[in-house]
C-alpha cells in the first residue's frame, strides 16, 4: 500500500515553473532519492507538509489530502532540512530525551545514542558540535519519532566519512522497520548511494536513474565484441600492431582542446552530457560515455557506474557503505568520491587482483 502519491503535480511561483507535471508513488518501507535543485526539494517538502498547495495535480498521503492527513497525523511525517534548527544549549542526551518523552518512544536512550555513534558526545552541548554530528542527531530524532514517512534534504552531502556510513546504514534500518523515505540531494553521487530507487528531476521531468544491473546485458555485449577483436589480433601473427594516439576532444567556445587520457581523473554524465574531470575543472565532451568507455578501456579506464567512467590509476580507496552501496575515493586534488555499482564490484576486484 502506498504512503505517498504525486499525481501530475505542478507548482508555479509567478511566471516561474518550480515543479512541472510529475507523478510518482512511494510504498511503505520504500526509499526514493531524487537529484534536484535545493529550490525544487524545498518546494516538494512544503507541498507534502501542506505549507503550500500545488498549482495543479494532487498529492495523496495515506489516501488523504495533506490537509486532512495533518489534522490527525501531524507527528507521522518526519522532516530533516539541510540546515536545521536545534535547541543549541541542550546536550545531545537532553535533546533526544525530550523527543523520546514527546513521542513516547520505548527504546532505551543509550541504544539510540549507540546506533548513531553519539554516546561519546552525549553530554556535549549541540552548539559545540560539527555539521556531521548534528546531521546524525537529526536522524536519531527521526528514528525516535518513527514516522510513516521521512522527508530528508541532503542526507549525506558534505558529511565526514563516519557520519555518511552511519546515516546510510540507518536509512536501510528505517526501511526495514516500515519507514518510507523521500530523500533529496543536489549531487548525483549522494542520490545514487542512498539505498533505494534513484531519480533525476529537471526540466525534462522526473526520470529514473537506471540500475547498472538492468543494463548489464548491453554492457556485456559491448565487452564481448571488444574481447573478440582483441583475440583475433593476438592470433593474427602477420598483422603489425596498430599505433594509436588517443586524445579526447572537448570544446570551449570556438576552441577544441585535446586531453591526454592520463590527464583525466574521471568522466561523468550530467543531464545527458559527458564531462571530463581534469584536476579541479570540468570540460564538456560531445562523445557518449559508452563510446568513451570503448576508447579508454584498454588504457585503464573502468565503467564503475552507469553514469561514471574512472581512471583506475587515480583510485586510492574502495569504501563499502552498506551491503549494496560502494564508493571509490580518488587521489586527485579534490579527493573525489564517485559511486561504484554493486554489479561492478567483482569485476573491479578481478582487474585490481584484490
Amino acid at each position: 500500500m502506498s504512503i505517498l502519491r504525486f499525481e501530475n503535480v505542478s507548482r508555479e511561483d509567478g511566471n516561474t515553473v518550480l515543479i512541472d507535471d510529475i507523478s510518482f508513488t512511494i510504498d511503505r518501507g520504500q526509499c526514493m532519492s531524487i537529484k534536484c535543485t535545493e529550490e525544487m526539494s524545498l518546494t516538494m517538502m512544503n507541498m507534502i507538509t501542506s505549507k503550500i498547495m500545488p498549482t495543479k495535480g494532487e498529492i495523496i498521503i495515506d489516501e488523504k489530502s495533506p490537509e486532512d492527513y495533518f489534522k490527525k497525523n501531524n507527528k507521522n511525517i518526519g522532516v530533516i532540512y539541510k540546515e536545521e534548527g536545534f535547541y543549541d544549549r541542550l546536550t545531545v542526551n537532553d535533546y533526544l530525551t525530550f523527543f523520546n518523552r514527546l513521542f513516547n518512544y520505548k527504546q532505551k536512550m543509550k541504544d539510540v545514542l549507540t546506533r548513531f555513534a553519539l554516546l561519546d558526545i552525549a553530554d556535549s552541548r549541540i552548539n559545540s558540535l560539527s555539521y556531521s554530528e548534528k546531521k546524525r542527531i537529526s536522524l536519531a530524532r527521526a528514528l525516535i519519532n518513527k514516522p510513516d514517512l521521512l522527508l530528508i534534504q541532503e542526507p549525506t552531502l558534505n558529511l565526514d566519512r563516519q557520519s555518511s556510513r552511519i546515516i546510510r546504514e540507518n536509512i536501510v534500518h528505517m526501511k526495514s522497520i516500515g519507514i518510507s523515505i523521500l530523500a533529496f540531494s543536489v549531487t548525483l553521487e549522494d542520490t545514487i548511494l542512498i539505498d533505494g530507487d534513484s531519480y533525476i528531476l529537471n526540466e525534462k521531468g522526473l526520470n529514473i536513474i537506471e540500475n547498472e544491473l538492468e543494463n548489464q546485458k548491453e554492457n556485456d555485449t559491448d565487452n564481448d565484441s571488444i574481447t573478440q577483436i582483441d583475440i583475433s589480433n593476438e592470433n593474427d601473427e602477420t598483422e603489425l600492431p596498430n599505433i594509436k594516439i588517443e586524445k579526447i576532444p572537448t570544446k570551449i567556445d570556438d576552441k577544441i582542446i585535446l586531453f591526454n587520457p592520463m590527464e583525466i581523473d574521471y568522466i561523468e554524465t550530467i543531464d545527458g552530457s559527458c564531462y571530463l574531470n581534469v584536476g579541479t575543472e570540468k570540460f564538456q565532451c560531445s562523445l557518449t560515455l559508452s563510446s568513451l568507455e570503448k576508447r579508454l578501456k584498454h588504457i585503464g579506464f573502468f565503467r564503475c557506474h552507469r553514469s561514471y567512467l574512472v581512471n583506475l590509476q587515480r583510485v586510492r580507496e574502495v569504501i563499502t557503505w552498506t551491503r549494496n552501496s560502494y564508493s571509490l575515493i580518488l587521489d586527485d586534488k579534490n579527493k573525489s568520491s564517485i559511486p561504484l555499482s554493486k554489479g561492478r564490484m567483482e569485476e573491479l576486484k578481478q582487474i585490481l587482483n584484490i
